[in-house]
């Protein structure tokens, strides 16, 4: 089981409210259960991607990192708590891949057989040994053949359900470095299961945390779309996305919902 993190930008941004100054559910907390590795990717007219195997809480770059290193518009973070795949950096999300970067909450059941149904690029392209970076490669295979991210998603997730292949939760956060795709599929525990997204989700908060973050420039003049795994900040915020349908936020901040059934 895995938390998920992440946001579209008005222009490139910081992460570090998610990361360290939310007062629920910031991923340095998360990562305290969630502690077989952590990653963020951050998109600024290329994607740049840091993974550790150790939990986040327990980095000694990642704070800095985050602080001084960490500007995108588009920003998918993971903290992990491994269900398939060893504690190695090739297991650590997210995955990146033909400018898509990708991560997944959730376990899938049957990853040798998701492997069969992958074209020998893409299984010529798997690193790991986790069941979310093959489901990954069969979703970016599925865009591909069809040319449409939303009917490529759909037609992955299909294609498993189709084959009787069992899942927890295909839950993920994925970009083509555009739009932000966030998908809500769970057949096990839909209320751990969960994804929120919220726009701006700081504006509530404390006046002196608020400061603080504009200040140091973290938030100054930007507004945001955050999706999250657990509301991050005060509830009223926080949306939650329906089971089995997709979340895409475009590059204008625009929100839309897909129901996938």
């Amino acid at each position: 089981m895995c938390r998920l993190l992440g946001l579209v930008a008005n222009r490139p941004t910081s992460t570090y409210f998610g990361f360290y100054a939310a007062p629920k559910n910031s991923l340095e907390k998360l990562s305290k259960v969630h502690c077989d590795g952590w990653g963020i990717a951050w998109h600024n007219g290329k994607w740049h991607l840091y993974k550790e195997i150790m939990p986040l809480y327990k980095s000694q770059v990642a704070r800095e990192l985050i602080i001084n290193c960490v500007r995108g518009r588009i920003i998918i973070a993971h903290v992990r708590k491994a269900s398939a795949g060893s504690n190695k950096i090739e297991n650590t999300h997210p995955f990146i891949y033909n400018n898509w970067v990708f991560a997944h909450n959730g376990t899938i059941y049957n990853r040798d057989f998701i492997i069969k149904m992958l074209k020998c690029e893409h299984k010529e392209a798997i690193e790991g040994a986790t069941d979310s970076e093959a489901f990954f490669h069969l979703v970016v295979q599925e865009i591909e053949e069809c040319g449409d991210v939303v009917i490529g998603i759909r037609e992955a997730v299909s294609k498993l359900i189709h084959n009787g292949i069992k899942f927890s939760s295909l839950n993920f956060l994925a970009s083509e470095g555009t739009n932000l795709y966030a998908l809500r599929y769970a057949e096990e525990k839909p209320d751990y299961f969960t994804l929120y997204y919220a726009h701006n989700p700081w504006i509530h908060e404390s006046p002196q945390l608020v400061r603080q973050l504009m200040r140091s420039k973290l938030i100054k003049d930007h507004e945001l779309v955050a999706v999250a795994s657990e509301k991050m900040s005060n509830d009223s915020l926080w949306n939650p996305i329906p089971n089995k349908a997709l979340l895409i936020v475009n590059s204008d901040l625009r929100v839309h919902i897909v129901p996938l059934d």
